[in-house]
């Protein structure tokens, strides 16, 4: 997962979970620019500059006129601001703003990842004061900085928004310079206060806390008999570490390895409908049965209080945070614009009918029966996550991870090896050190993440859980995934002219990336294993992946839509209505194909919690990953990595045309599907 807080910035804001926050604010967003004023001041400036472009010079005074309030002048304060302040040539004005936006945005980012290291890093005690340190950013007061001395009326009224399907008709069209002045026109599209977003800083500082201290400690799980299947020293992080430690159990033939799976299936559904005893998380020594949901303190069973819909109660907080930031953002006026038209730049209409589409293929029901013919039992609902397509499935866990612990005692040790990963992916000596000499390792409190600069000189982020006893499989593959990460926010920050259209399209992009290189890993660690059907292993592992994290996303976006149609809605509310959303969307797509229904195992993502309305990126990152390797067949793969991620920020179908030839779509990754199906019965 990719950390980037220009994105956020650019985009949507992630809030998160606290004891009571209904964030309100008297609507100070009205405007005081009539069309007719509009109108005048097109008129003077199309004399005092008869050669301008007239529908670009009328689009940036109406957008000015938008984000104009009264604290910034009266009608004619708007109309003298608008003449003497357009230009005609603008490469100057463009070269100012991209340089200072680099400084403010890039040391932004370098404050914010100090204030936040001790919340994101190391296992010490947190203390009262990091959550403060965490949650102040420098970023709050942007917007009001900006617009009070009119930095950001000055980028509107010379740098007017594209819209998303202007973008994608013309994008192609464009010249670097050209293109650039149309991402500096998507900066500073909301006009939030402050002080509103101060409060979110605070909001999504403790919902990142609360997820990342969401620890099991699986030596204190049993079954119905007391008996106990996990190791002593394994703390899970929900849900990743869950998910993750369900997956590498299929490479356990044994009865033990199906049981295993039950138990995390069980505790699954105990964190969704929050039956959990509250004093069992995060903490060890007493013992929890989830199949009956009962507790043991020095082996007796015992009363408990349950989390009592607080996973439910933060999701809430979420959206009134959200809602309190709708008034302030014209061109996106509610967080699932935000989220899909401006931050992920693809409308929430195409992402579901992608999806939709993806869902129902008739492919689906003949993988699955493959899946239940390879593990030899009919389907469980937790088999969305089976992983027999990988070489892995046929190495045990302890020899992978007793290679990858030798290797990695620590982050130090990591780090120093990033050089050594892109060597083996083809990339000279000399690139491999360039691109690592951008990246540090940190031993992450959570699961793992990745941040990226913001300014030439800095230093992207690669951090990933690591025990005391050296990086475990688990992590590898984890730290994996984020450097994909750090090589696209590497490449894709240096090797771009103007800084304007720097980074990518949005963060499927560098999912997609991350993907590629994650798949990698055991290539890396020299466990290669040919068994002459590769690319159709590969292809369906792909595949089976993409499936259950749509179906995850679907149920995130469809949640956001019952919120904003029942926004006065109580935790238990919102919680029996995502459970029954998990439940439709099994019940639509994958009962059908597994035989299992009415389970609501989609609504587990923590991601729901800590980076709300992101899961749909994921999905849409192993689309753009499928495009992306079929192109890369073939071509040098460093080289090819190295131009496609140079390629910069434009719209999505843009890049893709520029990356692969094509726009993006499902087609061809449905029929190659049914193509491996076939190859493998």
């Amino acid at each position: 997962m990719k950390i980037n807080f220009i994105l956020i910035l650019m985009s949507i804001i992630f809030f998160s979970c606290s004891k009571t926050n209904n964030i309100k604010e008297k609507n100070s967003m009205e405007k005081i620019i009539s069309t007719e004023i509009i109108d005048e001041t097109v008129k003077e400036l199309e004399l005092k500059f008869p050669e301008s472009d007239r529908e670009l010079l009328k689009r940036g005074v109406q957008l000015t006129g938008e984000f104009w309030l009264a604290e910034d002048g009266s009608p004619d304060d708007f109309k003298n601001f608008c003449i003497n302040n357009y230009l005609q040539d603008k490469k100057l004005l463009m070269e100012r703003f991209s340089k200072n936006l680099e400084t403010v945005y890039g040391n932004f980012i370098r404050i914010s990842t100090v204030m936040q290291f001790p919340v994101h890093v190391g296992n010490d005690p947190l203390l009262p004061v990091d959550e403060v340190f965490a949650s102040w950013s420098p970023f709050a007061r942007l917007n009001d900085d900006w617009f009070g001395n009119k930095l950001a009326l000055v980028l509107h009224l010379n740098f007017p928004y594209y819209s998303l399907d202007e973008r994608d008709e013309k994008g192609l069209q464009w010249s670097d310079a050209e293109n650039a002045a149309v991402n500096l026109g998507l900066n500073f599209a909301s006009r939030v206060p402050g002080k509103l977003q101060q409060a979110a800083n605070e909001i999504s500082t403790r919902s990142e806390m609360y997820i990342s201290e969401y620890n099991i400690y699986m030596n204190n799980i049993v079954d119905e008999n007391g008996k106990k299947y996990f190791p002593e020293d394994m703390r899970l992080i929900s849900h990743w570490g869950l998910r993750d430690e369900l997956k590498s159990n299929y490479a356990d033939k044994s009865d033990t390895g199906i049981l295993k799976q039950k138990l995390i299936y069980d505790l699954m559904l105990r964190i969704i409908n929050q039956d959990i005893p509250q004093e069992f998380i995060n903490a060890k020594g007493n013992d929890y049965c989830p199949v009956n949901n009962k507790f043991f303190k020095n082996g007796k069973e015992t009363a408990f209080e349950r989390e009592n819909d607080r996973r439910y109660a933060c999701l809430l907080d979420i959206f009134n945070a959200e809602r309190a930031f709708d008034q302030y953002s014209p061109l996106y006026p509610d967080a699932i614009k935000r989220a899909f038209d401006q931050g992920l730049e693809m409308t929430f209409e195409r992402v579901e009918t992608i999806f939709t589409t993806f869902l129902s293929a008739d492919v689906n029901a003949e993988l699955a029966k493959l899946i239940s013919k390879r593990l030899g039992r009919p389907l469980q609902a937790y088999d969305i996550w089976y992983d027999g397509f990988k070489t892995r499935g046929s190495i045990s866990e302890d020899e992978l991870t007793a290679k990858t612990a030798k290797l990695f005692p620590d982050a130090e040790a990591l780090e120093k090896y990033l050089p050594q990963i892109l060597q083996h992916l083809g990339f000279a000596k000399e690139r491999a050190d360039e691109i690592c000499k951008h990246v540090a390792v940190d031993a992450a409190r959570g699961s793992g993440h990745a941040m990226g600069a913001g300014i030439r000189g800095d230093v992207s982020r690669l951090r990933v859980r690591i025990p005391e006893t050296g990086l475990n499989y688990n992590g590898f593959n984890v730290a994996m995934h984020e450097f994909g990460h750090n090589v696209e926010q590497t490449i894709s920050l240096y090797n771009i002219d103007n800084y304007l259209n720097s980074g990518i399209p949005n963060t499927a992009f560098t999912e997609a990336l991350a993907f590629i290189f994650q798949k990698r890993d055991l290539s890396v660690l020299g466990f290669d294993k040919n068994t002459g059907l590769d690319s159709e292993l590969t292809t369906l592992d792909l595949y089976w992946g993409a499936l259950e994290i749509m179906g995850v996303a679907l149920v995130d976006m469809y949640a956001w839509k019952w919120m904003y149609a029942n926004p006065d809605a109580t935790p238990e509310q919102l919680k029996k209505a995502i459970t029954d959303i998990a439940k439709d969307v099994w019940n639509r797509y994958f009962a059908p194909i597994t035989g299992v229904e009415n389970s609501p195992i989609l609504a587990i993502y923590s991601h729901m919690i800590s980076y709300p309305l992101y899961l749909a990126a994921y999905p849409v990152g192993h689309l753009i990953e499928f495009q992306l390797e079929q192109h890369l067949e073939n071509k040098h793969f460093a080289s090819e990595i190295d131009r496609i991620f140079s390629i910069g920020h434009r719209s999505p179908d843009t890049w893709m045309t520029k990356a692969t030839g094509s726009k993006l779509s499902a087609k061809s990754f449905i029929k190659a599907a049914a193509d491996a199906v076939k190859a493998l019965q």
